[in-house]
């Protein structure tokens, strides 16, 4: 990596959303041009950057790039993209107000050349259709090939962190991986924000949920990744995407100070942690949570204690908490972002209108 730090903390994160056209109808890969978006990417005026994968040809490492499902040849090249939106990923910040700083930027320039094609960008997570992606399998394995299906209906965004290099010596992996089992329906419930898909509110059995999103990733993807191909980035997946960006902030906030905090908590195993995010993404505040001796764990709590940690974790290596503030508010009401969607959708039931809602960034 070009001009690297080993005393620095990096910071990032990958915003995906969908894209509408000029009059709010939205856009899904049947309507949207691979070489057409692609082409507005390219006049785009941000740089290369040399620690970014190449994501399709023509990606160039840039910031921007388009999200959807690869089709490739027998070689395994991709030929084609079935574009699901747009993904910015932000230059390596040294916080989260500089990473904010990036994010604004970037969206409000996609923005403008979107608009020359007869688009725009909605930072809401599910779809307007109930129709189910179908994708050629191609070279992925049965997991991958769910997963990268699933992923075509959902909206999300993923923190990135790396720290200094004698932080980074100190970290247990598989403490931390497990740590992010625990403590992931929090995270979940902090952002989960996708209550509306297809003709109304999503509902399993009955119950109006809170994050599809959450709800099916469950089955296919872990909270936490590591991503040792560009120097300790640390990957976090669980938040549902908003244009909220205090919001923002506070995920990396909370994602940051989670992983540098060092006191003890509950091992649960895999197959617990997908089956509590799967319930927070449900019930939210009232999921059923498990511990690994079938003892009830309070959702509240839960998300308590993870904003507590995260900030003790911030002090410790002197960084800023205020970024965690709009999360204490939300678990402080025990309500779920989600719960001021819902209000939003019955309040202006249609989708045009909704999507609307959700195009610019606010909160500053």
């Amino acid at each position: 990596m070009s001009g690297y730090d080993p005393d620095a903390f990096r910071m990032g994160i990958e915003f995906e959303y969908q894209l509408v056209s000029a009059d709010g109808r939205p856009q899904h890969w049947k309507e949207l041009s691979f070489p057409l978006l692609k082409d507005v990417i390219a006049r785009s005026d941000a740089p290369s950057n040399d620690y970014m994968a190449v994501k399709y040809p023509g990606s160039d490492r840039r910031s921007f790039y388009l999200e959807g499902y690869d089709l490739t040849d027998q070689h395994g090249e991709i030929v084609d993209l079935h574009v699901k939106g747009i993904e910015i990923s932000t230059p390596i910040a040294s916080d989260v107000y500089e990473q904010q700083e990036h994010l604004v930027r970037h969206y409000g320039q996609m923005q403008s050349l979107l608009a020359e094609v007869g688009l725009r960008g909605s930072a809401y997570g599910a779809h307007r259709s109930r129709e189910e992606y179908r994708g050629p399998r191609g070279g992925r394995g049965v997991e991958g090939w769910s997963a990268a299906e699933t992923a075509m209906m959902t909206w999300g965004i993923h923190v990135n962190v790396s720290f200094p290099d004698d932080v980074e010596a100190r970290l247990d992996r598989d403490r931390l991986r497990a740590k992010f089992d625990w403590f992931g329906p929090a995270l979940v419930l902090l952002s989960a924000n996708t209550p509306v898909r297809g003709d109304g509110p999503w509902t399993v059995d009955g119950v109006v949920g809170k994050s599809e999103r959450s709800y099916r990733r469950s089955f296919t993807r872990r909270p936490m990744y590591f991503r040792d191909d560009q120097h300790n980035r640390k990957e976090v997946t669980c938040f549902d995407v908003t244009n909220r960006l205090d919001l923002i902030r506070g995920y990396s906030a909370l994602v940051t100070g989670l992983m540098l905090e060092e006191g003890e908590f509950e091992y649960v195993a895999g197959p617990f942690a997908d089956h509590n995010m799967r319930l927070a993404g449900l019930h939210g505040y009232r999921a059923p949570l498990l511990d690994r001796h079938f003892q009830p764990v309070n959702a509240g709590a839960l998300v308590d204690n993870a904003l507590d940690r995260a900030a003790k974790g911030l002090a410790g290596q002197g960084l800023d908490d205020e970024a965690l503030a709009a999360l204490r508010t939300l678990a402080a009401e025990r309500r779920c972002p989600a719960d001021d969607t819902l209000d939003a959708w019955h309040a202006q039931p249609e989708w045009n209108a909704f999507l609307a809602r959700y195009s610019d960034l606010t909160g500053h």
